[in-house]
C-alpha cells in the first residue's frame, strides 16, 4: 500500500552484513559454516558460492554473483525470476545448496535492517506498527520479513534486499505466495490509485459509528487495487475502525478553516512549527504522503479528512 524509500546507505549496510559471513574483521576470507550437533554440516567460501551461482545461472544474459543477488532491484528480480521459471531444470538447487541461502537469511540481523529503513508501520496494510524494541543487550523486531517472491521457490532471492519487505504478522500470513497480485512496497504504492471514502447510512452518522461505512473509490489500476485490498482484507479491517472516522466527522464540524488558522497563529513556534502540525494534532494522523508510513491508519485518516475538507 505504502511505498518504502530505500537509501544507498541502507543497501550498502545490508550488503555488508550479508557478506560479513565470508570475511573476518580484518577482511580476510573465511568459510561460511553451518553446524549441527557440534559438527560441521557444510562449509563454503565466497569464491565457491559465486561459482555455484554462475554455474547455475550460466545462460542468464547478465553477470550474477552473490553481491549482485543481494542488491538486485525489483525490475532485475522480475527479470531473473522469469529466467528461473523458464529454466528450472538447470537453475534448480539441491537441498544443501538451498540451505546456503536459507542460512544467510536466518543469520540476518533483521532489526538492524528495519531500523535502517526507518519504517514503523506495515506497508501492506498501513494498520499495524512494526517497531523494533530494545532488550538489555540487543534490538528485537516486531516486524516479520516477507519474501515478496517466496524463498522456497526462489532460494536465490533469500537475501535480496528488494525481496525482503518488513510487514506485520497478519499481512505476511495473508500474502502467502501471491506476489504478482499486490503492490511491491519498494516499487509502487496504491496511495494514489484508490481513495477511501464515506458511505452514510442514516442521519445518526454524527454520533453513531454504525450509521456509516467505509468504501473505496478506485482511480486507476482497478484489478490490482482490488486484488491488494482483498488479499490483505483491508476494507473489512478498516471498517473495524469506524470510531476513528466518526471522530473525524465530528472534528470537521468543530475545526473550521478560521479556527485552524487561529490555533496556528496562537501557538506557532511553541506547540506547532507549521500548519501541518496543527492538522496532525487535529486528525491524529500524518497528512503528507511521504509520512503515511509513520503512524497506523494515516492513509484512511488522510482520505476521509480530505473528503470532509478538514485538510
Amino acid at each position: 500500500m505504502i511505498r518504502i524509500s530505500i537509501s544507498t546507505k541502507t543497501i550498502e549496510n545490508f550488503k555488508s552484513q550479508i557478506l560479513s559471513n565470508f570475511y573476518d574483521p580484518t577482511n580476510k576470507k573465511i568459510g561460511f559454516k553451518k553446524k549441527e550437533d557440534k559438527k560441521v554440516k557444510w562449509a563454503i567460501d565466497i569464491g565457491a558460492i559465486n561459482r555455484l551461482i554462475k554455474r547455475k545461472l550460466k545462460n542468464y544474459p547478465k553477470e550474477v554473483d552473490l553481491e549482485k543477488l543481494i542488491t538486485l532491484n525489483y525490475s532485475e528480480l522480475c527479470d531473473l525470476k522469469t529466467f528461473i521459471d523458464k529454466n528450472k531444470s538447470f537453475t534448480e538447487l539441491n537441498k544443501t545448496q538451498k540451505d546456503y541461502f536459507y542460512t544467510l537469511y536466518k543469520r540476518l540481523k533483521k532489526p538492524e535492517y528495519i531500523k535502517d529503513l526507518d519504517i514503523t508501520v506495515c506497508p501492506y496494510c498501513n494498520r499495524n506498527y512494526i517497531f523494533n524494541f530494545k532488550k538489555p543487550d540487543s534490538l528485537e523486531a516486531t516486524a516479520q520479513l516477507d519474501h515478496f517472491f517466496d524463498k522456497s521457490t526462489y532460494p536465490y532471492f533469500s537475501v535480496s534486499i528488494f525481496n525482503l519487505v518488513p510487514s506485520c504478522q497478519t499481512c505476511n500470513q495473508r500474502k502467502s505466495t501471491k506476489p504478482n497480485e499486490i503492490y511491491h512496497p519498494f516499487e509502487s504504492a496504491f496511495d494514489d490509485d484508490v481513495k477511501f471514502n464515506l458511505k452514510l447510512i442514516d442521519s445518526k452518522f454524527y454520533y453513531d459509528k454504525n450509521s456509516l461505512e467505509i468504501e473505496k473509490k478506485i482511480i486507476k489500476n482497478e484489478e490490482k487495487v482490488n486484488s491488494h485490498i482483498e488479499i490483505f482484507n483491508i476494507q473489512n479491517l478498516y471498517n473495524e475502525h469506524k470510531d476513528i472516522v466518526l471522530e473525524i466527522i465530528q472534528k470537521a464540524q468543530i475545526y473550521n478553516e478560521s479556527y485552524i488558522d487561529e490555533l496556528y497563529q496562537k501557538y506557532e513556534g511553541t506547540l506547532f512549527k507549521n500548519r501541518e502540525d496543527v492538522l496532525r494534532h487535529i486528525t491524529g494522523g500524518y497528512i503528507e504522503d511521504k509520512d503515511i508510513n509513520k503512524r497506523p491508519l494515516s492513509k484512511l485518516i488522510k482520505d476521509i479528512s480530505e473528503e470532509l475538507d478538514l485538510i
